[in-house]
């Protein structure tokens, strides 16, 4: 398991490349590889984002 300590705006911007970036190494393989690590990148950083505004809204 990976732990990031990324704020708001870094996160944000690093969703927005997960869900942008389209891998294309010339190896089908690897590129299958990097979509899916991708994938799971843009779930975290989604619930990351909405526990972050949901916390935020409570106080």
């Amino acid at each position: 398991m990976i732990t990031f300590d990324l704020n708001t705006n870094d996160a944000e911007a690093l969703l927005r490349h997960a869900q942008t970036f389209d891998p294309d190494t010339g190896d089908a393989r690897e590129d299958r590889g990097l979509r899916e690590a991708l994938f799971d990148l843009r779930d975290v950083l989604s619930s990351h984002l909405q526990n972050q505004t949901h916390e935020t809204n409570h106080f």
